[in-house]
């Protein structure tokens, strides 16, 4: 529990969604059989999305709160009606002492810009890359391939796991999930590198848990991130 979790994607490709519900799970692992995890078990999600100003995860700190999840990264606090860059790097004795810190980057390559505050301070960590095949820029294996090297020639910290977020938002099937994955795995073949976790709905999980081939999976009921109308 004590590595430092990066996650980075393309634009667009679920990142945040993936961050809140992988926080939301540990969360939940944390507190079994305990009613509530211990002021020692809190997760930090680090938001140094200075990109893109929707979808960010201090939207739902309230409600993270409740879960013992506390968004950081920002010099403002978590004020949703800002979207000024002000990072602040204030989590970082957070990763020194070995807690749980989950960092959501930017959207490609530039999101590695503000990753090198932190290298000093990481020693345990994984590197995810959130894949959605439904995306134009990365619905193909030789799309996704460039995007892992590209990161890797450029981070001095390598991926060390994909994540399959192959979706169609409230639209998405069966068919979504296993096409994804059956792409994504043939790039962890050309690459080495394991399909660490799928997120997915618990409806669909519960129709297809005998194909998912991934070590983890994160299981879900309603998206996070977006409402029902979106």
């Amino acid at each position: 529990m004590n590595k430092t979790t990066i996650v980075t994607g393309y634009y667009g490709s679920g990142k945040t969604e993936f961050c809140v519900n992988y926080a939301l799970e540990l969360s939940k692992r944390l507190a079994t059989p305990k009613p509530l995890p211990t002021a020692e078990q809190k997760i930090y999600i680090a938001d140094l999305d200075v990109i893109n100003p929707y979808f960010r995860s201090r939207e739902k700190a309230d409600y993270l709160e409740k879960h013992n999840i506390q968004i950081v990264g920002n010099a403002l606090g978590n004020n949703v009606g800002q979207d000024i860059p002000a990072l602040s790097f204030n989590f970082l004795p957070q990763i020194k002492k070995g807690e749980k810190v989950i960092i959501d980057l930017a959207g490609g390559e530039n999101g590695l810009n503000v990753l090198e505050r932190c290298y000093s301070s990481i020693s345990s960590y994984e590197f995810l890359c959130v894949f959605n095949l439904y995306r134009e820029e990365t619905n193909k294996v030789e799309k996704m391939i460039h995007f892992i090297n590209k990161i890797n020639s450029i981070s001095k910290l390598p991926i060390t796991g994909i994540v399959n977020n192959g979706n169609m938002l409230h639209e998405t099937s069966l068919a979504h999930i296993l096409s994804s994955q059956e792409v994504i795995l043939c790039v962890c073949q050309e690459l080495n590198i394991p399909l660490k976790y799928t997120l997915i709905k618990n409806n669909l999980y519960q129709q297809v848990k005998d194909k998912i081939l991934s070590e983890d999976v994160i299981v879900f009921n309603e998206l996070i991130m977006r409402e029902s109308w979106q």
